[in-house]
């Protein structure tokens, strides 16, 4: 199971979190989760939860990703790091009962961070830096 170094890890500091919660820990996506799905699985909070998946990054568990929100709330553009951004991303607007693509730089757009589980059995060995 992917999470199992995660889980180990998590365990000799919490105890075991997760007695009980093994359907949610199953649907999680190892490839995109938030802060907030790790305080919600782990019934910490939001600062615990944000401090665990940052130690996850540092010891090479998690790769962090970074995300640009359209006004709507839905994503416009995915990237490692804030560098590989481009400078500005469309997104689809509804005006009057029409969608129109607009054009919104970077910097308008609120950014949310997620993260990845490092999987070395796929090869992806990656290391994020903090």
């Amino acid at each position: 199971m992917l999470f199992e170094k995660f889980l180990r890890t998590i365990s000799e500091h919490l105890g075991d979190p997760l007695s009980g919660r093994e359907d949610e820990l199953t649907r999680l996506n190892p490839d995109k989760f938030y802060a907030e799905n790790v305080r919600s699985l782990l019934d910490v909070s939001a600062g615990a939860a944000q401090q665990i998946c940052e130690t996850a990054v540092r010891q090479g568990l998690f790769r962090r990703g970074i995300e640009l929100l359209c006004p709507d709330g839905s994503v416009a553009k995915t990237a490692d790091t804030e560098a590989q951004l481009p400078p500005t991303v469309s997104c689809w607007v509804e005006r009057d009962g029409d969608l129109e693509e607009q054009h919104f730089n970077k910097t308008d757009l609120r950014r949310l961070t997620f993260y990845r589980l490092i999987d070395t059995d796929r090869g992806d060995t990656d290391r994020a830096t903090a």
